[in-house]
């Protein structure tokens, strides 16, 4: 028996997903657009957060490569 899921709550696999990079860009430029605050300040965070997450993986990649 196949389990189809409804579009609504499909999640994307990792693959599918923008480079982290992109996302981070893309939230700067979602900040820079935003006029509330609040918005503002979550896309700003969001982006800074992408930005450590591809800082750690750069420091793994690189401790593997050693």
């Amino acid at each position: 028996m196949v389990s189809h899921k409804s579009e609504e709550s499909y999640q994307p696999m990792m693959s599918e997903r923008p480079p982290l990079k992109e996302q981070a860009a893309d939230h700067l430029r979602k900040a820079l657009d935003a006029d509330d605050p609040d918005t503002k300040n979550f896309h700003i965070r969001s982006a800074l957060q992408f930005e450590e997450c591809i800082e750690a993986t750069e420091q793994a990649d690189h401790a593997h490569a050693d």
